[in-house]
């Protein structure tokens, strides 16, 4: 079998070498190349701007959490100025109910000195009438009676006297030791309370200053958030 040579004036040349082909070829190369380019700038830019809103919104539930802490805080010392206020409420009716019962106590002073006076009245009105009823009998022997009972009623007036006395004092010197007891626990009380008042604000208002700086840098990250966003807009418009 003979193999025929075609002329070369037949032969059709390959597209990669035709001009119009191989303009054609280059031109689209350079556009999936620039295509290729600008998606990965696009890919990067969207990759940057969701971390940046993802830092965003850690950034607000952070400054909320804050918020949320100040807030329990502030309510935590108004639940405590009030328990103060309960308090020395309490301290004033304690006061009160001393007094009232200091009164009272002076008041039955004041009824046990009259009863024991119309007691020993009548007791010399007593006496006066045995006195005289007994005065037929013989001298010596009512004198000795009257002394003896003279006595013994001394010894009787004595012994109650400083049974009052003891009762009184023992009750003065317990209530001045329950009094000095109310004081020292209120002033240690208001001196906790003060001081642990003190501790809170000043973490107050160092967590106040804080949450103002994280405030205004939430803003800086929300403005380069709206930055890069228009940066985005442009660069899908074209206007790079």
């Amino acid at each position: 079998f003979t193999k025929t040579k075609m002329p070369a004036n037949l032969i059709s040349p390959l597209p990669s070498d035709r001009t119009e082909f191989s303009g054609k070829l280059l031109n689209a190369a350079h556009k999936q190349k620039h295509a290729d380019q600008d998606a990965r700038l696009l890919e990067n830019r969207i990759a940057l701007l969701k971390k940046e809103e993802e830092r965003a919104w850690r950034k607000i539930q952070q400054t909320k959490k804050r918020a949320d802490e100040i807030l329990a805080m502030r309510r935590d010392n108004e639940r405590r100025i009030e328990q103060k206020q309960i308090m020395n409420q309490q301290v004033e009716r304690r006061e009160r109910e001393l007094a009232d019962e200091h009164l009272r106590m002076g008041e039955e002073a004041r009824r046990a000195r009259a009863k024991n006076a119309e007691e020993m009245y009548n007791r010399k009105r007593m006496d006066v009438q045995r006195v005289r009823q007994e005065r037929t009998m013989n001298r010596a022997e009512v004198r000795n009676q009257l002394a003896e009972e003279y006595e013994q009623k001394k010894e009787k007036r004595a012994i109650v006297k400083k049974r009052e006395d003891d009762i009184r004092l023992a009750r003065e010197a317990e209530r001045a030791k329950i009094e000095r007891k109310n004081e020292n626990e209120y002033l240690t009380r208001v001196k906790e309370k003060e001081l642990a008042t003190k501790k809170k604000e000043k973490q107050v208002a160092k967590m106040e200053k804080v949450e103002m700086q994280l405030i205004q840098k939430l803003k800086n990250t929300q403005q380069l958030q709206q930055r890069a966003f228009y940066e985005l807009e442009n660069a899908l418009n074209g206007d790079v």
